[in-house]
């Protein structure tokens, strides 16, 4: 059966905004195939809407259309696919791409080999005078983007060609070269071409002109009919007219029937052509003409994909700085920054016993009898003085208490330490007599500085600690078991872990992970959202690649990204830091790269959610900082209230922050509960966010 003589046909159509606003109704359209139809009108009239309806980036709200054979989107269409050339107003070319890179792509997108591409720019750069081919897009003028958009949509040779104001801003003899070749094309290729204009004169070389205003046809002839039937010398004035005709009737927006005088002005060709139309017909040709995908397409489709993200990323310096520069200054911030000790603090010393114990050289004495078994103590106030001085940093001497105080208080030192005049002597008698109601002189008195609390408890543990220690020493010297002078509380080896553990190495594990995840939403946040505002996303899909295709191209680059950022930071802290790894190493290199699969999810859902890449910063930015105080790295997940401790535990690097924490410290395989609870965890955001990435796009946010 052979096809009918019509290309596309548009039928009782109608187009709102999302507030409810008519972009246009009752719409009625019809091209013929291997003609050229001009669609006129001012900006704003509907043109664009119109033609994205046609290719299948938007649907109808009422009404049908037919291109080639088939609704667009639907299984017997053979639209979108590269059947048709799609040339939007926007340039909707990758930034990043160089003139010829940009014909590559839409070349290989359309399932041309890379001979038939070479030969079509020779044929396309000599036409349309193009810009030397390794320009990169960004770099040149806003004509030569437009040409180079021109040129992608010509490079496959398709059936139907669409372009939406292709000769804006270009030089009055190209106009006329691009139009001789157009109306070439139509005659001897039978390529159907739908042209818009704001320029209405230079569409008299139209075989065919729409006039659209205020969302009507009104008007849908030949140049030459057109000006017979207006009785008007230009097209302006025949435009002109009808728009006045249209005022006067009141027919703007209001009814699907235009005014009687302006539908006369709809030739009797297009009328008959009307009456002929036969949907079920159309249907049944439909069927016949579509075309199925072949699999040498297929991966010619998804290989420009994968070129198209690399490019993307490599010829963006700030990316490659912030995807793999990023996580080498975190991991190492975080190792030197975190957990160390605080180091050359100032302790302000008060010595009423022996001064400043000649510079701090003077250490005191232990004097052992061994005849009469007797020990005494002489100045051991210095031998404490200087133990503590290795332990903290830096001591400052002081006569008067006050003056010492006032040094904490005014912060020029972090704690006070006092030594009575009768120190040494009354610890002797501690010692001998156990006398220690009536005895004071014999203790240290220590006043912090507890505002900054966390040097406040290391200065407590650390001169703690520090007098058993250097007390333990003198009375070994006067030959006393130091039984007699241990607490009744020993803290034996401990069961996972060591006593002197940094606080670092409980961060770690969290750390890791919180970190991979937000660094992959940060780098895949910007991807859809920088498709979207190219305008390459919807231009790829007129050629008729599918959203899973664009999907999975960017999820296998942001795969190997991610790879490279979890080695990295691998690398670093096992090897440079030597964090310890009691379980396997395979299982934690699975979780973190999980992990970063999940952010790389969560960034998906965040560029299909924003219009913007100023939104999606924020998005991200601010979702950082809940996730990092609640998820158990700064602080125990059981030192929470109970609501906040089940809000931790419901995000997605909580739960896995512990079971890594537990494979490192602990030793723990993947099937232990505590482990592959997390993986489970993991498992589920990842679920849940590819879900949401689909209904997302699925809301016609695109």
């Amino acid at each position: 059966m052979l096809p009918q003589p019509e290309a596309i046909v548009v039928r009782d159509a109608r187009k709102c905004l999302g507030d409810g606003s008519i972009i246009f109704d009752g719409l009625n359209m019809t091209v013929r195939r291997g003609t050229i139809y001009g669609l006129l009108g001012a900006s704003g009239c509907g043109k664009t809407t119109l033609l994205s309806c046609i290719v299948g980036i938007r649907k109808l709200d009422r009404g049908e259309v037919w291109v080639l054979g088939g609704h667009p989107g639907s299984k017997t269409s053979s639209i979108p696919g590269p059947q048709v050339g799609y040339m939007p107003q926007e340039i909707s070319l990758v930034h990043e791409f160089t003139g010829i890179g940009a014909l590559y792509y839409f070349g290989r997108i359309n399932g041309l080999e890379d001979d038939a591409i070479e030969s079509r720019y020779a044929f396309l750069s000599d036409l349309l005078q193009l810009p030397p081919r390794n320009r990169l897009i960004k770099h040149m003028s806003g004509g030569q983007q437009r040409r180079v958009s021109f040129a992608c949509a010509l490079i496959h040779e398709p059936e139907l060609l669409i372009l939406d104001e292709p000769t804006v801003g270009l030089d009055p003899l190209l106009r006329e070269n691009i139009w001789n070749f157009l109306v070439n094309l139509a005659r001897s290729s039978g390529t159907t071409i739908i042209i818009t204009t704001h320029y209405i004169e230079e569409a008299k070389e139209a075989d065919k002109i729409g006039l659209l205003r205020c969302g009507r046809l009104l008007a849908e002839a030949s140049p030459t009919k057109l000006l017979a039937n207006c009785n008007c010398n230009s097209l302006e004035e025949a435009f002109l007219l009808l728009s006045q005709k249209q005022n006067d009737a009141q027919v703007y927006r209001q009814s699907n029937i235009v005014d009687t005088e302006l539908q006369e002005m709809r030739t009797n060709e297009t009328l008959d052509q009307n009456r002929n139309f036969s949907p079920k017909e159309y249907h049944r040709v439909s069927k016949i003409s579509s075309q199925i995908s072949n699999p040498r397409r297929r991966n010619r489709k998804f290989q420009a994909l994968m070129i198209k993200n690399c490019l993307q990323f490599l010829r963006h310096p700030g990316g490659i700085l912030f995807a793999f520069i990023f996580p080498l200054i975190q991991v190492n911030v975080f190792f030197n920054a975190i957990g160390q000790d605080p180091k050359d603090l100032l302790m302000a010393v008060v010595n009423d016993e022996a001064g400043d114990c000649a510079g701090g050289k003077y250490l005191g004495t232990v004097v052992y009898d061994e005849e009469e078994d007797m020990c005494d103590y002489v100045d051991l106030s210095c031998r404490f003085i200087s133990g503590f001085q290795e332990a903290i940093g830096r001591s400052r001497f002081y006569k008067d208490h006050q003056d010492a105080r006032d040094a904490v208080k005014f912060g020029q030192a972090v704690g006070l330490v006092h030594f009575d005049r009768n120190f040494s002597k009354s610890l002797q008698a501690r010692r001998d007599r156990l006398e220690l109601e009536s005895n004071t002189s014999g203790r240290i008195e220590v006043s912090l500085d507890m505002g900054d609390r966390q040097i406040g408890l290391h200065m407590e543990k650390t001169l703690f600690s520090k007098f058993f220690e250097i007390y333990e020493m003198i009375v070994s010297e006067c030959r006393i078991p130091k039984r007699f002078v241990d607490i009744p509380l020993k803290f034996e080896d401990p069961v996972f872990g060591a006593m002197n553990q940094k606080f670092s190495d409980f961060m770690a594990p969290t750390f890791l992970l919180t970190v991979t995840f937000f660094l992959s939403t940060a780098v895949s946040s910007s991807v859809i959202i920088s498709d979207r505002h190219e305008g390459i996303w919807n231009r790829s899909l007129v050629q008729g690649v599918t959203t899973p295709e664009i999907l999975t191209a960017h999820l296998i680059t942001q795969l190997i990204i991610i790879i490279i950022q979890v080695s990295v930071t691998m690398v670093i802290s096992f090897m440079q830091y030597n964090l310890k790894c009691s379980g396997s190493v395979v299982t934690v290199i699975a979780m973190i790269l999980l992990m970063g699969i999940c952010g790389m999810c969560y960034g998906f859902l965040v560029s299909v959610l924003c219009t913007s890449h100023t939104m999606a910063n924020y998005i991200t930015t601010g979702s950082f900082y809940p996730v990092i105080l609640l998820c158990g790295c700064v602080w125990p997940v059981e030192g929470m209230p109970t609501f906040l401790r089940w809000l931790s535990l419901a995000l997605p690097t909580t739960v896995p922050g512990i079971s890594l924490r537990n494979i490192l410290d602990k030793g723990y395989r993947f099937d232990d509960v505590q482990v592959y609870q997390g993986f489970l965890v993991i498992f589920g955001w990842t679920i849940l966010l590819v879900l949401l990435c689909f209904l997302g796009l699925r809301s016609n946010k695109f």
